[in-house]
């Protein structure tokens, strides 16, 4: 069997095949040597797949997700084919994942790009207490800013004017991981970046994270914790069908304690200065 570690959000993912997959431009950086304690994968070849037979939770596009007698599994399908299955996965508690997957489908896993897209990487990620919040995530003079918010509300347009305007460099374009470190927040570039291309394996204190809304004009309020909590979770990457998934989510947002704002913004640099005014002022 062939092994190659990624390292995430400071977590190994130690993926367990009979071949090498190529490594895909994002996950260049994040390729890590082994270490004691990582996060395995075993990616398996089988003549025939197991028999999956329990509750159907969730029907997407690309897989289903079963809850049986021994947890969740999900099995992939290909809607090329009539959905046919070719891939069944399974995630131990002990941080073990198996996806066992038909040795005609092989292709399905030929990338590092494509075996992710068959890992419970979110699930995992949880293990170790990190969580993937759709967020732009740039490193700033005042420390790590997250712009969340739903789809095209303008996420990666105040990254884009903070690099304009104050130099900020940016981390993460889509998918950032929050983890506390030490006793820090602290935010990571993942390999899943969205339009913006950028994959960085950096990580940055977190200052604060905005929650976006487009207007007219700009206007900043801090958001009480439970205000912040609701915000927070809409933009978390949650398996709603696994409760004890949710929960963990439920108790590491309420544990999180930096600011996080609601920023009604311009396309501007007067939605820069309105956030800037409000760091300098706490920092004072």
């Amino acid at each position: 069997m062939e092994s190659i570690s990624f390292s995430i959000a400071g977590c190994e993912i130690r993926l367990l095949m009979p071949f090498r997959p190529e490594v895909t431009r994002g996950f260049q950086p994040f390729l890590c040597a082994p270490g004691e304690a990582p996060l395995t994968v075993s990616l398996l070849p089988v003549q025939a797949l197991p028999e999956v037979r329990g509750r159907e939770l969730l029907r997407n596009y690309a897989f289903a997700v079963f809850r049986t007698e021994d947890g969740f599994f999900r099995v992939f399908h290909d809607r090329r084919e009539g959905d046919r299955p070719y891939a069944v996965g399974h995630l131990e508690q002990d941080g073990r994942e198996t996806i066992e997957y038909l040795e005609a489908d092989r292709g399905f896993f030929s990338e590092t790009a494509n075996c992710f897209s068959h890992i419970a990487l979110e699930a995992l990620l949880l293990q170790r207490d990190a969580m993937i919040l759709h967020a732009s995530f740039v490193s700033t003079r005042y420390g790590g800013l997250l712009f969340s918010g739903v789809s095209g509300i303008g996420k990666s347009t105040q990254a884009d004017l903070w690099q304009r305007y104050e130099g900020a460099e940016l981390l993460n374009g889509d998918r950032t991981v929050l983890r506390r470190m030490d006793g820090v927040w602290t935010a990571f570039g993942s390999p899943y970046a969205g339009s913006s291309n950028c994959f960085v394996n950096e990580s940055r204190p977190v200052r604060a994270i905005v929650l976006l809304s487009q207007g007219s004009a700009c206007s900043l309020r801090r958001l009480s914790p439970a205000a912040a909590f609701r915000g927070l979770y809409a933009g978390m990457t949650v398996n709603l069908w696994d409760d004890r998934y949710v929960a963990r989510v439920c108790d590491l947002l309420a544990a999180l304690d930096v600011p996080v704002y609601a920023l009604t913004c311009t396309p501007d640099r007067a939605a820069v200065d309105c956030l800037k005014a409000e760091l300098e002022h706490e920092t004072a």
